[in-house]
């Protein structure tokens, strides 16, 4: 006895058992094996099969559909987040120490400017005392010069004047000199000073100042062999380094948590659609 199929013109023989390949879908969406439909395409031949390749093909869904679900168990995606969260937490607080360098960085850097303003401040005081030096030197050598020509002597200044008033004290009676030439004698050591400070001020101390922080011309040894070295090679970089770990964590965040993270909550969607799937239709 024949009948027809509707979805077939050709007849079905009912002693042979034969389904569509609809009928086959039905019913192995019914088994659970509707996850891995696509692969009938390339199993059955024609457009019926008989009741024993529609249990091949069966056997062979539900085989793969129990793979999907063995790979399903590996627990990719726990895995996944737990490490994802670990280098957001890693990031997070490198991004804490990053807040951190940049105020340090930024402090470093005015506490040199301030310093250069200080240098600058203290350029026009060292000026100012070298200009008095060298008009005490010249009001020294001028007078040194008038006693000269006065007493006639080529003598230094404080040479000069000792033996100038050693020759007048001694022509007073009496010993009432003796108290004037002790006076006498505190003033020609305070003349015998004033070159000796003169020489110091100028030699020990301007001209190194001026040759570390403020010479003439050209940049001082302090700018080349310190606020440079730091700025160049320590505060720049240090910048640079800062920036990059800043875009780091941007792209980590932007390129690759929130992709993963949207991925996995589909999944996540995906796997409670498949358990509704298996209770509405009783699939253990």
């Amino acid at each position: 006895m024949t009948t027809s199929d509707p979805n077939t013109a050709a007849p079905v023989d009912e002693e042979q058992k034969v389904l569509t390949r609809r009928q086959l879908l039905k019913t192995a969406a019914a088994g659970g094996a509707v996850i891995a439909v696509g692969a009938l395409g390339g199993a059955v031949v024609g457009n019926t099969m008989t009741t024993a390749q529609y249990e091949l093909e069966l056997t062979k869904l539900r085989a793969l559909v129990a793979l999907y679900e063995q790979l399903e168990r590996v627990g990719l995606d726990a895995i996944i987040s737990t490490g994802m969260n670990i280098v957001r937490g890693a990031l997070d607080a490198v991004k804490g120490g990053v807040s951190l360098l940049r105020d340090g960085t930024t402090a470093a850097e005015n506490a040199l400017k301030n310093f250069q303003a200080l240098l600058a401040t203290l350029s026009g005081a060292a000026n100012a005392v070298s200009q008095t030096l060298a008009d005490l030197s010249t009001k020294f050598h001028a007078a040194e010069g008038v006693v000269v020509a006065v007493l006639g002597t080529a003598l230094p200044l404080a040479d000069s004047i000792t033996g100038f008033f050693n020759a007048l004290l001694d022509k007073i009676p009496f010993g009432i000199g003796d108290d004037i030439h002790r006076a006498v004698n505190a003033l020609i050591d305070l003349i015998r000073a004033i070159p000796n400070v003169i020489d110091a001020v100028t030699n020990r101390l301007l001209k190194p100042l001026r040759d570390a922080f403020f010479p003439a011309s050209g940049d001082p040894s302090i700018q080349s062999n310190l606020i440079d070295p730091i700025t160049h090679n320590v505060l720049e970089p240090l910048k640079k380094t800062l920036d990059d770990i800043d875009n780091l964590a941007n792209h980590w965040e932007a390129d690759l948590t929130t992709p993963i993270q949207t991925a996995l909550t589909e999944r996540q969607k995906i796997r409670e659609q498949i358990a509704d799937y298996k209770r509405q239709n009783g699939i253990a």
